[in-house]
């Protein structure tokens, strides 16, 4: 796990908007996340996904954090449903279309 400064965050918003963070770092696991806010927990923290829903108007004083945490597991199942766990890293679409590849309907219109 490596923190970069004055880091672009560029590529990590789909308006790509050309700004800065203080710090940055990705992780993939919890342990990693963890470190992180431990060694960083006196700076303000913002998490990312794929930047789809965030709009950067100024660099950020604190630190970003890019979730890479990814994986996609059935859980359980019974007669009516099918229990997924998706991590939160994952990509969207690329999530609707495993369910839909799996005949696992329900969240194609999301």
């Amino acid at each position: 796990m490596q923190v970069q400064q004055n880091y672009p965050l560029k590529k990590y918003n789909t308006f790509g908007i050309n700004a800065y963070s203080k710090y940055f770092s990705a992780f993939a696991t919890i342990e990693d996340l963890e470190l992180i806010l431990e060694e960083y927990a006196e700076q303000s923290t913002l998490i990312l996904g794929g930047g789809s829903n965030l709009l950067f108007t100024k660099n950020y004083a604190g630190i970003v954090l890019k979730n890479n945490l990814i994986g996609i597991d059935i859980v359980d199942k019974d007669d009516n449903y099918i229990y997924v766990k998706a991590g939160a890293g994952e990509n969207w679409h690329q999530f609707v279309l495993y369910c839909l590849q799996n005949n696992f309907s329900g969240v194609e219109n999301l």
